[in-house]
């Protein structure tokens, strides 16, 4: 073969990988710079680095061959990118090696399938740049999807503790690839075989560890959501889920009536025998609303003694009926039950939306309280006498 053709097909192989890798930080990070000045320095650098590859090649012998020892030399990519892009350091060196293990890892193949399977009338080297982009093209739009719908969003949601731990896998993505290659390269050398088993068993535990953060990530999402979902004294939904139930209900058309509680004098209760007492005021008081909605809606607890009720059968009225046979007294104690305030709004007549219907339930729960206040008060200022005459 020509040398100056064997040259072009040296320089060609590496520099189909420098060209994916380069997309693929371009595709994860942004840039500081216009285009023009962030490709034109990229392209100076490239060709300054295949140059500097193809020196090292003429100049020691066990440079090349398919070992992939160019490789090397992409990682001072790290300081190009880390002046042109806007992205932390730990993010370039884990879409660096991301990337690097999916072209080392088609180099690799390539390599090893020209060898298996060498074509009649081409070198190794050809082989190898033919196998490469008949890959390159049969994986890139696999590989492409995954980049864009997985790994970038992985990129960008992941926590400082996971991607340390993210950083580190993809660190081992690459080296287990580069150093399982060394080890067929040179199977006489078995300082490489010991390096294939000891990454081996480093992959195995990362794995493992990286797994462990996982799970545990997943079990205080799990606990952050009771929080946000559940109301742990009544174990009723929250406000969250309230919207939520209310917003599927409309978006359905379904009718329903919005009913808004609050409990009446409720820190009295508080003050007058202790907030543990208070507690099982309002658990006292979900269990019975509960006992009488039944299958017909849902309670949630909203605030500190605010609840909400959806109701979805016609039954409305029949079911505020039943409220006022509440027992007087919360059980196994001397605690009176003080009463509660109450207003109604319905679906769609009182508004189309959820916000709406719990404002127009609470200004009619508002007015009730009002009216039981002045009654009492009315109550209070009148003698005794006159009320039992009237």
């Amino acid at each position: 073969m020509c040398p100056r053709l064997e040259f072009i097909i040296m320089i060609l192989t590496p520099l189909e990988m420098l060209l994916v890798n380069l997309f693929v930080v371009h595709k994860c990070s942004r840039r500081k710079y216009s285009r023009f000045i962030t490709y034109a320095c990229m392209g100076v650098f490239v060709c300054v680095l295949l140059y500097i590859s193809f020196l090292i090649a003429r100049l020691i012998p066990g440079f090349g061959g398919g070992n992939g020892l160019f490789i090397v030399g992409g990682f001072l990519f790290y300081f190009p990118i880390k002046l042109l892009y806007d992205v932390p350091g730990v993010k370039i060196v884990t879409i660096s090696c991301f990337s690097w293990g999916y072209t080392f890892l088609l180099f690799a193949l390539s390599v090893h399938i020209g060898y298996a399977i060498p074509l009649r009338g081409q070198n190794i080297s050809e082989t190898v740049l033919l196998l490469q982009t008949a890959l390159y093209i049969v994986s890139f739009r696999a590989f492409y999807g995954m980049l864009k719908n997985k790994f970038i969003y992985v990129l960008v949601n992941i926590g400082k503790k996971e991607l340390t731990a993210f950083t580190f896998m993809c660190v081992m993505w690459f080296w287990s690839v580069f150093i399982i290659n060394l080890s067929f390269i040179y199977p006489d050398i078995h300082q490489f075989k010991m390096l294939t088993f000891i990454t081996l068993a480093i992959f195995m535990l990362s794995s493992f560890w990286y797994i462990y953060l996982q799970v545990n990530s997943g079990q205080t999402i799990q606990i952050l959501e009771r929080i946000a979902y559940q109301d742990e004294l009544t174990q009723l939904g929250s406000r969250v889920v309230l919207g939520m139930d209310a917003d599927e209900l409309i978006l359905m058309d379904s009718p329903f009536h919005l009913i808004f509680f609050d409990l009446d004098d409720f820190k009295s209760i508080n003050d007058q025998f202790s907030h543990q007492i208070g507690d099982r005021y309002l658990a006292f008081f979900a269990h019975e609303i509960m006992e009488r909605i039944g299958d017909h809606g849902r309670l949630y607890r909203i605030a500190g003694d605010e609840f909400v009720c959806l109701f979805f059968d016609e039954g409305v009225d029949e079911f505020l009926a039943t409220l006022s046979s509440l027992p007087e007294k919360m059980p196994n104690t001397q605690v009176r039950f003080l009463g509660f305030s109450y207003g109604m709004a319905s679906y769609p007549d009182d508004g189309d939306t959820t916000v709406k219907l719990l404002h127009c339930a609470d200004q009619r729960m508002y007015a009730m309280k009002n009216r039981t206040k002045r009654s009492k008060r009315f109550t209070q200022l009148v003698p005794k006498n006159q009320v039992s005459k009237s």
